[in-house]
């Protein structure tokens, strides 16, 4: 691959998980209620085309009282363990509707994780880490959001050099060439920390007629560009190249049949009660699945996959 741009010189900065729980992933494999996904709210203040959320049916959300007493009465149940969950990640609905849950849900939970669409500016916490959804360049941004000029309004909430954030782009038909401009810009014009991809999950049974669905195989056409950018751009892109390259078709089947994620993050829904498999609720069409967690929750764990980027990342280091 000919890279069009080169890359802005950047600081590192520490990666998401600490050295001893990805070292504990590395020997133990990941336990239950690693992780978990709770939709602090059935409101958000746009509609995009490829959201999964109103896929699902909920009445209603729980006051800051209910939370708090579900929060508490989870705590308890986790024992000796201490956190029920060691990472929570706050989707919805646009989270930051309910600020009050996530101030109060971080106090709960030792590594936070807020979701937004970035049309809400943040609030000074320096200690939990906000991804913002990107879908391309402005103007395929906008349309996919339906929204005109919350690209913009996004860009300047997240140029943010005192609080941890990132973005996530969610591949899909429409976004598939400018996977390269998008990480340009924002490495170049932004100080977020990292960029880190995953492709659009269908309904189910609405795939054929899905016009933002990429079928495996051209999915793994990107998944090349995608893996010869991490070479250029390297920790900027994250998660690491293996994540990656589970997500290719001759590998990606067994791993979301068997879906690891599924059985060590619970998902709360915004009324409180559990949603199954995993957040993306019972309507996702899990043999399309785009979504990088599964994939990068296995990967945390394989040790043969680990080893080669380990090894990789040395010869790399000693030439």
């Amino acid at each position: 691959m000919r890279l069009r741009h080169q890359p802005v010189p950047r600081p590192r900065h520490r990666v998401p998980f600490s050295f001893a729980v990805k070292a504990g992933f590395f020997l133990f494999g990941v336990p239950e209620h690693a992780f978990c996904t709770i939709d602090v709210t059935n409101r958000c203040n746009i509609r995009c085309d490829h959201c999964y959320f109103f896929e699902q049916d909920y009445d209603g959300e729980l006051t800051l009282e209910a939370w708090q007493a579900l929060f508490d009465r989870l705590r308890a149940e986790a024992g000796p363990r201490r956190y029920w969950a060691y990472q929570a990640s706050y989707v919805g609905g646009e989270p930051l509707v309910r600020k009050d849950v996530i101030d109060l849900g971080r106090r709960y939970f030792p590594y936070n994780i807020v979701v937004t669409n970035g049309s809400i500016p943040l609030p000074d916490w320096p200690e939990v880490h906000f991804w913002f959804s990107v879908d391309g360049t402005a103007d395929i941004h906008d349309s996919i959001r339906n929204k005109p000029g919350l690209y913009r309004r996004m860009k300047k909430h997240a140029d943010r050099p005192d609080l941890n954030t990132m973005v996530t782009m969610c591949i899909n038909r429409r976004n598939r060439d400018v996977v390269e401009d998008v990480i340009r810009e924002w490495n170049r014009d932004t100080c977020v920390r990292h960029i880190l991809f995953e492709f659009h999950t269908p309904i189910a049974g609405l795939r054929e007629n899905d016009e933002l669905w990429l079928p495996l195989g051209e999915r793994d056409q990107v998944l090349d560009i995608l893996l010869a950018l991490k070479e250029v751009y390297g920790d900027f892109i994250l998660p690491p190249a293996r994540t990656y390259r589970m997500m290719k078709s001759d590998r990606c089947r067994p791993l979301t049949d068997d879906c690891l994620y599924s059985r060590v993050a619970p998902s709360l829904g915004p009324d409180g009660t559990r949603k199954e498999p995993c957040m993306l609720g019972p309507k996702a069409d899990c043999n399309g699945c785009g979504c990088i967690v599964p994939f990068l929750t296995r990967a945390q764990q394989e040790r043969g996959d680990i080893m080669i980027d380990l090894t990789r990342n040395a010869l790399r280091w000693l030439t």
